[in-house]
């Protein structure tokens, strides 16, 4: 398993294998290009009933509110899909320095630069346990 990120599927949840400054770029696109989008619908659609029904400050204000909740779903996906690794590892850290080092492996669930970082982590608990092992026996 030397430098290879093993997968790990123990009640998790999957994960896209995109790399983060992939998924903030896409993100900062999505948002720029949402408003875009929706005058294009607005110019070339069928929309005069909507603004007929809801004029057409009600309609902006619609579109902007349907835009805001899109913006604010991504930005959850993402904060979470950024962050939950983040906190796994930090948990995990905090037991090794207890000297708990029994479930000391994190399960690598992505390719990206957290990804990486787990899979460094996950060397570094090896390395330590080979130590501990020949210190052990130095003191025997």
């Amino acid at each position: 398993m030397d430098g290879m990120a093993r997968s790990g599927t123990q009640g998790r949840s999957l994960t896209l294998q995109i790399p983060i400054f992939y998924k903030l770029f896409v993100s900062m696109l999505f948002v720029a290009v949402i408003p875009v989008i929706l005058l294009g619908i607005m110019a070339a659609g069928d929309t005069g009933w909507i603004v007929e029904v809801l004029g057409l400050q009600g309609t902006v204000f619609v579109l902007t509110l349907a835009t805001l909740a899109i913006v604010v779903m991504w930005s959850f996906f993402l904060a979470s899909s950024i962050t939950s690794p983040i906190t796994q590892l930090s948990e995990v850290a905090r037991n090794v320095s207890m000297g708990d080092l029994k479930g000391a492996e994190v399960d690598v669930m992505s390719n990206d630069e957290i990804g990486d970082l787990a899979a460094s982590f996950n060397r570094m608990i090896n390395s330590y346990r080979v130590l501990d092992a020949l210190a052990r026996e130095d003191n025997e």
